[in-house]
């Protein structure tokens, strides 16, 4: 943890710099009026700094990525080279809850990629298996198809199905994982943690010490580094585990996830190495499997070359990362530190992910990648980002006001950004607006332009540098830089005039359908928090599911699914008409019109596929 240590003077003069240029911007937004009410005023300059502070920190974040070099830890070259040892034993895992064969043949078909990319030569320490919670019966037999196929082609020892008991199906996907873990680290074949009586109302008898959590296992568990037959597990009795040929890395994965060629050598090679024995948690890079199958995907893939400076510069500077649910993990140290102390609430950890990262250290590997699938529309999208934010909320409520390091503590800002940053944009805009109005019709004077040539340079050159640097000045950077990886799907070597190309498109076509956030994700969120602090059970929708509801939806299904924009939209536009704003006013809230009328049009075109 040296690295950790000796990022403090950075972190030091990174908050003086940010918070001095925040000080500054909010300064120049003061003198530009005269303020005829001090609680407005005080109210309007927290809102406008708290707006300008993200702003701030991405250009930051920037620089810092752009005279920084990578920060890359140490791995065993001999790995990288040779492979992976055989005395290494390092599991893939896919927890899911599949309600369709679709969710189910997705996840089967990227692990049959993970398995014929990172399979080594009759070493038998790689083994790849799915973890079910599955109740749905025709699901569950083609699943069970599927598996036994698997092994024929690649052997019961390597590919496993693991179905849980459904009168111990507690924690989802997390839970299972634990369950999972347990069994193979220390042979627990019945529940293990969260027995005590104050998690009674999460766990509502799924923790009974007596039944055994699996209720079906295919493949040969003596492989696994388990001394006791299938029988003994689906009956509950405690077996010894081989603590030579125990698993010792846990690789998770969604089910759109697939690991490319040679990148888990790579991972492994690090998590192995003495000098990182202290981090738990390991992050890959991301990237897209399908940057350019419909025009709302390469939307987004163009997007992630944008703003992927962020995170490795937060990498940079706080030598720390979130986690994003798919990667590594140090399966002696996840155990320790989140299995066996019951770090992660049963009721509040939608957000599981993050929360594990806010006990056991988490990285990042800016040279180790892995491949997800993104949305393909944003209705698809739109409906996620709710149950993120769920999962957001209750990460803030529980750990905001707790002591953590720098890093940690930062993303927990960012969080709290993510749910409560757009009602601050929207409540400094409505400030703004009404202000300019009852002054303008002599009502009341909340404030009074005293300093346009101040105001105007400002309420400029703060958009359109959170546009120029990210859109198109990024992704030359990138591209002088380069990437330490070689992902085929992946260009950065574009040239000037196709970023510049890129850069406006996605600028123009974004704020059409991104402004749409600002109508449909506060109420969300005030809905997520009243059901929350009312204990309301998380209902969790996969992203597949999401997926299939939007998939064949024509443009009067999107219209119908958006109408509270478009009806916004229209008072909007009529009290422009019917000069209820002034001119200012309405050339302001353009582009807001502009969303709320024309979004759900250019979500449908983003839709269609890409003109090769």
């Amino acid at each position: 943890m040296d690295l950790v240590k000796k990022a403090s003077r950075r972190i030091l003069i990174y908050r003086l710099i940010k918070w001095l240029l925040v000080f500054i911007l909010t300064w120049f937004y003061y003198i530009s009026f005269k303020w005829n009410n001090l609680y407005f005023a005080t109210l309007m300059l927290i809102l406008f700094a708290y707006c300008v502070a993200g702003i701030v920190s991405l250009i930051l974040h920037f620089f810092i990525y752009a005279f920084t070099s990578p920060l890359l830890l140490k791995g065993d070259p001999e790995i990288i080279k040779n492979g992976i040892p055989p005395n290494i034993k390092v599991f893939f895992f896919r927890p899911i809850f599949a309600k369709t064969t679709y969710e189910m043949e997705t996840l089967l078909t990227n692990m049959r990629k993970d398995i014929l990319n990172t399979l080594e030569d009759n070493r038998g320490n790689l083994k790849f298996i799915v973890i079910d919670n599955t109740r749905d019966l025709h699901v569950r037999e083609w699943t069970r198809n599927e598996i036994k196929k698997l092994q024929k082609e690649f052997g019961e020892k390597t590919v496993f199905y693991f179905h849980r008991n459904h009168t111990c199906d507690f924690f989802k996907k997390v839970g299972i994982y634990h369950d999972a873990l347990m069994l193979l680290y220390e042979g627990k074949t019945k529940p293990y943690n969260y027995q005590d009586k104050i998690w009674e109302n999460w766990t509502k008898g799924t923790r009974n010490p007596e039944i055994p959590i699996w209720d079906e296992i295919l493949g040969d568990v003596r492989a696994l580094g388990l001394k006791g037959s299938v029988s003994d597990i689906l009956n509950g009795r405690e077996i010894e585990v081989d603590k030579n040929e125990r698993i010792k890395i846990a690789i998770i994965s969604d089910a759109d996830n697939y690991w490319p060629k040679g990148e888990v050598r790579k991972l492994v090679a690090k998590i192995v190495h003495p000098e990182n024995k202290d981090f738990i948690i390991w992050q890959p890079s991301i990237e897209l499997t399908n940057p350019e199958e419909d025009r709302f995907i390469q939307l987004c893939s163009w997007a992630r070359r944008m703003y992927e400076f962020d995170p490795v510069a937060k990498w940079r500077l706080f030598v720390f990362s979130p986690f994003y649910g798919k990667g590594a993990m140090q399966v002696e140290g996840y155990v320790r530190e989140i299995v066996k102390t019951e770090w992660l609430h049963p009721g509040k950890s939608a957000s599981h992910d993050f929360q594990e990262a806010l006990k056991a250290w988490t990285v990042l590997c800016e040279d180790v990648y892995i491949y997800e699938k993104s949305f393909s529309n944003k209705l698809a999208e739109l409906m996620r980002v709710v149950q993120w934010d769920w999962g957001d909320l209750e990460t803030v409520r529980r750990f905001l006001f707790k002591k953590f390091e720098p890093g940690r503590k930062t993303h927990l800002f960012v969080l709290l950004r993510r749910l409560i940053g757009i009602p601050v944009y929207e409540l400094w805009l409505i400030g703004m607006i009404l202000a300019w109005e009852l002054h303008r019709r002599k009502i009341y004077s909340l404030m009074v332009l005293e300093k346009p040539y101040v105001l105007i340079p400002l309420f400029i050159g703060i958009p359109l540098i959170s546009i120029i640097i990210p859109k198109f000045i990024a992704p030359w950077v990138v591209k002088k830089k380069g990437k330490l990886y070689q992902d085929p799907l992946m260009n950065i070597n574009k040239s000037w005039l196709r970023i510049i190309k890129e850069g406006i498109i996605e600028t123009f076509v974004s704020n059409l359908i991104h402004k749409l956030d600002l109508i449909y994700r506060p109420p969300a969120q005030v809905k997520n928090f009243l059901a929350q602090i009312r204990n309301r059970p998380f209902v969790w929708k996969t992203g597949a599911m999401g997926e299939l509801e939007t998939a064949k939806m024509r443009l009067w299904d999107f219209y119908r699914a958006l109408k509270l924009s478009t009806f916004i939209g229209i008072i909007l536009l009529l009290a422009c008409i019917f000069k209820i704003f002034s001119g200012i006013i309405c050339f302001v809230l353009s582009i807001y019109i502009a969303s709320f009328l024309f979004g759900p049009l250019a979500i449908y075109l983003t839709t269609k596929p890409v003109r090769k």
